[in-house]
This record gives structure tokens, C-alpha cells and sequence, in this order.
């Protein structure tokens, strides 16, 4: 009888966080969508070449931290140096690296070694040296003992001179209009607009990704292609919602832009989380809601770069049970903000919405898992209803991830038709063949938090050749 009754509350439980979850997802489609569509119409009329001559441009001090990118560092670095834009430096900060990177660095770019005075307003790692570029006069690196990302950020923080930094990822290759269609919205208004973000695709080797305006290719990799279907959702489904109503929670990583005095005033980055991302970005929320001060950190629909994703599932559970702590780790440590309305929409639908949709995934994940074949036996769920709930689900998230490949396509237009109607297949199945990995991953993060875990667990590099 006991069994009984669990079983049914455990269903019910599962079932109302199903529909919680699926209305939250619908409601942040409609934002994306109109926010999409503005952004689309404000970009296509939008003179960059007026903005790149503009002596209003920003400048801006692009920060790559860099741990065993051998593989891919030159293409990375070649692409920073290609952007087309009027002022900017690119200081890369190898990161203790224990492969080749440095020595690529060294040869490809001509690096030698200078005598550098700057101030330490941040704290990092003992640098072991600076080099500047002979061939490329806006191009620095800085060696140092390894300390992770953010110290890296905050090693590259240091010697940054200009007036926005930008902080990328050293395994992505960046499409040359990534600094000028992204700058174009603080140009706008500096004042409110204190952080920018965009979106990056994936592949198993970004360093032979395509060039903006060209048709791209997906991989073909079914792994790979999963996750390009998931980097969609995330970005066009969801994050474009966040920004139209101001609680865009997390900047990545991979492409981020601030305003340096921001980050100057809140300390840089942490290496007290496992990622440096998502904490920073609450952190600046939480700064400007309790001084009640009008601020803006947007995201846009374009996609800057191609960056390199896990090829395997056991890379792929390493990475994304990484995203899982981190996630959880910086919620709970901004739990005060939750339902709180003196964070605005921050507190009274962001936190809240990171809770429902990331945070208690793998508890509601789990338990279903676990309780659906034994209500399934003991006759709680008949089979048939069972087999319509699972072909239901996959049609709903199906609809999802759909409508994310239609929207991309739509702003971008850079697939070709056959490559948009296999992801749109592959959607169908995504609940599935991806899904089930996506719930151990997760799992397994919110295990390590309440581990107390703070490694990095760095994926393995992409086989080559």
C-alpha cells in the first residue's frame, strides 16, 4: 500500500514538473521569437561599414585563455587577429599548458620576449613571462602557471589596456564580423548596456569550419549533431527570452563582452566556481538590482564562431556534468535572489526559471526513470498510456528543437536545406537517443556538487586525421 501511494505522488509529481517544464519552454519561445525578430530586422539594416569607420567604435581587449590547445590554437588565434574591426588587442594567456601550446604560439606568430609593467589589480598565478608578436603589433601572450580559467582572465585582466574586454575560448575558431555585430548595441547605448553575448555553432574540428556567407555543412556525426541541436535550443529557445526581459543569466564563455569598468568594480572573475560564466554574469545582476541602477546584458541571434564539442559520450558526460555543477553551485549560492522582487525579473522569473529547468532536472529525470517501469508493474500506468505519454514528450520536445532550427535558419541562413531537414529529424529522436545522456550528465553533476567537485575534468581533445 505504501509502495502504492508513492508510486502514484511520485507519477503526479513527475507528470506536473513535465508540464511546469514544457510551459516554461513555450512561454520563452514566444520572447526569443519577438526578440529574434527584432534583432534580425535592427541587423539587416544595420551600416557596419559606417560602424567599423566610426570613431565612436569601442575598443576592446579580447582575453583567450588557453590550457593543451595545441591542436587548434593557431586557427583560434588567426581568426582573433582576422576580425574586422577597427581597435582591438588579443592577449592570449597560456595557462600552464603541459602540450605544445606555447612552442605553436611561439613559431607561428613570432613571439619574443618583453619586459611589461602593468598594474596587478587582480590576483593570478606567478606569469613566467610576456611575449609580443613581431609579425602582429596587437597580439600578446602571457605564460603563467596554471590556475584555472578565471585566474587566467584575470592573468589577461592585468595587462588589458582598453575600454571592453571580451573573453573568448581558446578551442574556438571566430568569424571575422564577431567583434562589429556584437559591439553594434553598446555602441547604441554604453550607458545601459554593460554585457554582451552571442551565439557559437559546433564541430568536431572548428579550425575547418566554413566563413560567414557560405553555406555550412553539419558534421554528420550524430553525436555532434545532437549537440549543434542543443546549442540551438539553448540559444534561440531560451537565452534571446532571457534578454528581451532583461534576467540573461549566463554570458558564455566561449563569447562574452563587458564593460572593463564592470568588471574592474566587482573584483574580475572567480576561481571560487567551477566556471567563471554564469557566476559573473549573476553577480553583475545582483550589483545593479540592489543599487537600483538601469543596466542591460543582451544576447543576439547571430553566431560569432565555431567551437570545438565532444566527439565521444564519455567526453560529452564530462563536459556536461561540468555545466550541471556549475549551474548548481551558482544558484544556490544567489538563492537569496529567488522570488525576490527587489531583483526585479532577475529574482521573480530568472533564478526561478534556472531552478525548474536545470537545477531539479536530474531529480525529476531520475525518479521518473526509476518509477515509470515500476508503475508500469504494479498497474498505476497501463502500457498503452505509457507508450502515448513517451511518443507525446517526443513530439513536444520535437516541436522545440524544430522551431529552434527554423528560427536559426531563418536569421542566419547559412545550412543547406538537407542539413536543416536532417536536424530537424534528428529532433524527432532527440528524447531518445540524446536525451538519456544529457540525464546521467546531469545527474552525475549534481552529484559531484554535493560532492563538493571543483574540477575542471577538461574533455579530451577531437582525434585528428
Amino acid at each position: 500500500m505504501a509502495l502504492h501511494t508513492f508510486v502514484v505522488v511520485a507519477v503526479a509529481a513527475c507528470l506536473a514538473y513535465l508540464l511546469a517544464v514544457f510551459a516554461a519552454f513555450a512561454v520563452m519561445l514566444v520572447g526569443s521569437a519577438l526578440e529574434h525578430a527584432r534583432l534580425a530586422s535592427q541587423a539587416r539594416s544595420e551600416d557596419y561599414e559606417a560602424l567599423s569607420d566610426s570613431h565612436f567604435t569601442i575598443p576592446v581587449s579580447v582575453i583567450a585563455p588557453a590550457y593543451n590547445e595545441e591542436v587548434v590554437i593557431e586557427a583560434s588565434v588567426r581568426s582573433l587577429l582576422a576580425l574586422a574591426y577597427p581597435e582591438f588587442e588579443v592577449i592570449v594567456v597560456n595557462d600552464g599548458s603541459r602540450d605544445g601550446t606555447l612552442e605553436v604560439l611561439r613559431k607561428t606568430f613570432d613571439l619574443e620576449q618583453r619586459e611589461v609593467f602593468y598594474r596587478r589589480r587582480f590576483d593570478s598565478r606567478r606569469i613566467r613571462g610576456v611575449y609580443r608578436s613581431r609579425l602582429y603589433p596587437n597580439l600578446v601572450v602571457v605564460d603563467k602557471e596554471n590556475g584555472g580559467k578565471a585566474d587566467a582572465l584575470n592573468a589577461g585582466l592585468n595587462l588589458a589596456r582598453l575600454r571592453y574586454i571580451c573573453t573568448v575560448d581558446a578551442d574556438t575558431v571566430y568569424y571575422p564580423q564577431a567583434l562589429l555585430s556584437s559591439l553594434r548595441l553598446p555602441m547604441r547605448d554604453p550607458a545601459t548596456i554593460v554585457g554582451v553575448t552571442s551565439q557559437v555553432t559546433i564541430s568536431r574540428r572548428p579550425e575547418e569550419g566554413h566563413a560567414p556567407g557560405g553555406t555550412a555543412r553539419v558534421d554528420g556525426h550524430l553525436l555532434t549533431d545532437f549537440q549543434l541541436l542543443d546549442y540551438m535550443r539553448a540559444f534561440v529557445n531560451n537565452r534571446l527570452g532571457w534578454s528581451r526581459w532583461n534576467f540573461m543569466l549566463c554570458s558564455v564563455g566561449a563569447f562574452a563582452v563587458w564593460r572593463r569598468d564592470i568588471v574592474e568594480q566587482l573584483g574580475g572573475f572567480s576561481g571560487a566556481f567551477t566556471c567563471e560564466d554564469i557566476e559573473f554574469t549573476f553577480r553583475v545582476h545582483e550589483h545593479f538590482r540592489r543599487a537600483g541602477l538601469p543596466y542591460r546584458i543582451v544576447a543576439l541571434p547571430e553566431s560569432v564562431g565555431r567551437t570545438e564539442g565532444p566527439d565521444s559520450i564519455r567526453s560529452l558526460v564530462s563536459q556536461r556534468a561540468r555545466w550541471q555543477r556549475v549551474i548548481t553551485e551558482t544558484v544556490w549560492h544567489y538563492r537569496r535572489m529567488m522570488f525576490n522582487p527587489r531583483y526585479g525579473s532577475v529574482g521573480i522569473v530568472g533564478v526561478p526559471y534556472y531552478m525548474l529547468v536545470e537545477v531539479l532536472a536530474p531529480v525529476f529525470e531520475v525518479l521518473a526513470v526509476v518509477v515509470a517501469p515500476v508503475a508500469w508493474w504494479i498497474g498505476v500506468l497501463e502500457g498503452r498510456d505509457f507508450v502515448t505519454m513517451l511518443i507525446a514528450m517526443s513530439l513536444a520536445n520535437g516541436v522545440l528543437t524544430n522551431l529552434a532550427v527554423l528560427a536559426y535558419a531563418g536569421g542566419a541562413r547559412s545550412y543547406a536545406l538537407r542539413d536543416l531537414l536532417h536536424l530537424m529529424g534528428l529532433g524527432l529522436t532527440d528524447l531518445f537517443l540524446y536525451r538519456p545522456v544529457l540525464i546521467y550528465a546531469q545527474a552525475k553533476g549534481l552529484v559531484d556538487f554535493l560532492r563538493g567537485d571543483k574540477e575542471w575534468h577538461k574533455f579530451a581533445r577531437n582525434r585528428r586525421g
